[in-house]
């Protein structure tokens, strides 16, 4: 019997109808307070609207939209305890991923974080705010990926959507762009030098500024 190929399956139309909206969110598509409609959206699609449905829900248990009962869904837009707990619970994790990183011996490849900062200045200069929070994300999820913790990993991963939708608007403040690239730069110096104290230090205060100029752009 000779070996054959595994055929892969299709992806279903609901996963593909999530991808698809989630990237039309994350890349700024959707405007916070405005209406949008579940058939308008599977017309867009060229779908039914099931998978549609099925789709928004699980967008929707990520809290990237909210459903508005006989009149639609729109965007969620995010209070400011939404807000203090992202942050709390970001503050929890990504301190450990830095201390645990910084820690190490030897030193794990950091090239992923240089190549985020490499990104993040390059979309400031561009005035991409989209691509500067794909450079940001690279940045955050390095660090969680490196501690080798799946647990990390996947807690972080699963609000990195929210955060990126925090962000965006948080970038719009004057000069914080070019904060954060410092902030980060700062970061993945203490890292690199293995100094936990400096590198949880930096990460914090990096973390506290983030949310207060989510508070100041949105709430």
């Amino acid at each position: 019997m000779p070996k054959l190929a595994t055929i892969k399956q299709p992806e279903s139309l609901a996963k593909m109808a999530y991808e698809a909206i989630r990237q039309s969110i994350l890349s700024g598509q959707w405007l916070v307070g405005e209406l949008y409609n579940e058939k308008a959206i599977a017309a867009d699609l060229g779908i039914s609207r099931t998978p549609v449905r099925e789709a928004l829900l699980e967008l929707a248990s990520q809290d990237l939209i909210i459903f508005m009962p006989r009149r639609g869904l729109m965007l969620n837009r995010f209070t400011r305890s939404d807000v203090d707990e992202i942050f709390e619970l970001r503050k929890a994790i990504e301190l450990a991923s830095v201390e645990k990183i910084a820690n190490t011996s030897p030193m794990p490849d950091l090239l992923a974080i240089e190549e985020s900062l490499l990104n993040q200045r390059k979309a400031v200069r561009q005035k991409d705010y989209i691509a500067f929070m794909g450079a940001d994300r690279m940045f955050h999820t390095s660090f969680s990926t490196l501690t080798g913790n799946r647990r990390i990993i996947s807690i972080l991963e699963n609000i990195r959507d929210m955060i990126h939708v925090m962000g965006v608007n948080a970038l719009s403040l004057e000069g914080r762009a070019v904060k954060v690239i410092e902030e980060h730069q700062e970061i993945f110096k203490a890292v690199k030098k293995g100094n936990t104290e400096e590198a949880c230090r930096v990460m914090a205060y990096h973390l506290d500024q983030s949310m207060e100029a989510v508070k100041e752009s949105e709430l």
